[in-house]
């Protein structure tokens, strides 16, 4: 009975298809399931705020970055009122995601305010991050760009204006 059913190619083509699923459906379900906890962990690991240093084309001065669990990303830094090399500019606030297990991108904007002789902007900074676990550090890049006021910055492109780097210490409580 057997082998008249397996003689049968619509019979066996089915049950090679049955063998092969149960064989790699597990597989397929135990990869995803180390990418959700993959994720589960760089949130963890990541999410916190974190004092920085940062350097680059716009100087060197600190800053204050919280990553929350969410997503979100909130930036305060020393230079926002303003310096020689850069125009007044406001809260810095994105979002970010987990690239893999240690390393993140997001993506931030911020109002830089007008002066006597420049108009205001919106700037949109990309970043792509790494976080080592036991010491709590987070080194970065980002590229800076600015565009007018009435452009879509989720859709727009504009040119680069500077580049910089930061590294930081996550704030344990208590610290």
């Amino acid at each position: 009975m057997l082998q008249s059913f397996i003689r049968n190619p619509f019979n066996a083509a089915t049950l090679t298809i049955c063998v092969l699923s149960a064989l790699t459906i597990p597989n397929f379900v135990q990869i995803h399931k180390a990418e959700a906890e993959s994720i589960t962990d760089c949130r963890k690991l990541v999410t916190g705020t974190y004092l920085t240093t940062n350097s680059g084309d716009f100087g060197s001065f600190p800053s204050i970055i919280t990553f929350t669990e969410d997503g979100n990303i909130f930036v305060t830094a020393s230079n926002q009122s303003g310096v020689p090399s850069i125009q007044p500019y406001g809260n810095v606030q994105g979002s970010w995601k987990c690239t893999s297990d240690k390393e993140i991108t997001a993506t931030t904007f911020d109002f830089t305010y007008p002066t006597a002789t420049l108009s205001g902007k919106i700037a949109r900074s990309d970043f792509r991050a790494t976080f080592a676990p036991k010491t709590g550090i987070v080194q970065a890049t980002a590229t800076v760009r600015f565009f007018n006021l009435n452009a879509n910055l989720l859709k727009d492109n504009a040119p680069v204006a500077g580049r910089f780097t930061f590294t930081g210490q996550r704030v344990k409580p208590g610290q």
